[in-house]
């Protein structure tokens, strides 16, 4: 099976899995709680987005890769999970600006999951071995995605809501 048709399936069904899981029993509960903790609750799965800086280690990935790639793909998960983090902490002292803190680090990491799967097929990564980077692509980024709709949907939240 050719590399990039077995990642279509493996991250397309990983996708399918987490929006299930998202919308039957996630969303529901965040519903629940106040926007902070909701808000807390999805953001702390992007502060472990440093696991994308595996992509840096030497022989994570076949030695073809090219550098541009691993290192635009290992430090915007890097500064996607400071963002986080940095966020994280603001929501749970009620920082003024914490929602502020939110929307960047959606907007930031969105657009470095978006390029990274655009700079993927650009740069053909695929046809490389990717040792364990391509579990983080397959399960890890699938996730990322579903969190960032469930952290846009609290943050359209009525600040009272919960």
């Amino acid at each position: 099976m050719e590399p990039i048709v077995l990642f279509g399936i493996q991250f397309t069904l990983a996708l399918a899995a987490y929006s299930l899981i998202a919308w039957w029993y996630v969303a529901p509960r965040l519903s629940r709680l106040p926007r902070y903790e909701a808000l807390a609750l999805v953001i702390w799965v992007h502060a472990f987005r440093i696991v994308g800086a595996t992509i840096l280690a030497p022989g994570a990935v076949a030695a073809a890769v090219p550098a541009e790639f691993r290192t635009m793909i290992g430090y915007g998960d890097m500064a996607t999970a400071v963002l986080a983090l940095t966020a994280l902490v603001a929501l749970r002292f009620r920082v003024p600006g914490a929602i502020t803190l939110v929307w960047l680090c959606l907007a930031v990491g969105l657009l470095d999951t978006v390029n990274a799967i655009i700079q993927s097929m650009r740069f053909s990564v695929f046809d490389y071995a990717l040792g364990v980077n391509w579990v983080i692509v397959t399960m890890y980024v699938p996730v990322l995605l579903v969190s960032s709709v469930l952290i846009f949907t609290q943050l359209r939240r009525s600040s009272s809501a919960g």
